[in-house]
């Protein structure tokens, strides 16, 4: 088998792999592509003895805390740049919801990360 040849069906199974199993996101545009959304959560409070609940706020390194992110196929994802808008379609008590490109992460094995943030709607307004 050539290269050539192994590379088109490396890339068809990964299509496929990412469109049957990847979760769904919308781009600002209204594209949809597929790919692997985390979204590290780390509550502001956990419960306590007596006490009650705890806050984390001088317990938490602040550089150790993950931020959202979309991991696809830098092939779906070609024109999106920092501070594009794109929807993860999934329910909010997953992470779904709008988010904002921070920073593209590209792998080097042909996926990258799309790093995310919420948009704050107090701050997108300020200029």
């Amino acid at each position: 088998m050539s290269g050539d040849r192994f590379r088109a069906m490396a890339d068809r199974m990964d299509a496929l792999l990412v469109s049957r199993l990847g979760d769904r996101a919308t781009l600002a545009d209204g594209c949809e592509v597929y790919g692997a959304f985390a979204s590290p959560f780390v509550g502001a409070e956990i419960g306590g003895g007596k006490g009650g609940a705890v806050r984390l706020g001088g317990a938490i390194n602040a550089d150790e805390v993950l931020e959202p992110t979309l991991t696809a196929r830098v092939v779906d994802v070609q024109g999106v740049k920092k501070g594009d808008f794109l929807t993860i379609e999934l329910p909010p008590a997953l992470g779904g919801g709008r988010y904002r490109v921070v920073r593209l992460k590209p792998d080097g094995s042909g996926m990258v990360d799309l790093v995310l943030s919420v948009p704050n709607e107090r701050t997108d307004d300020i200029t």
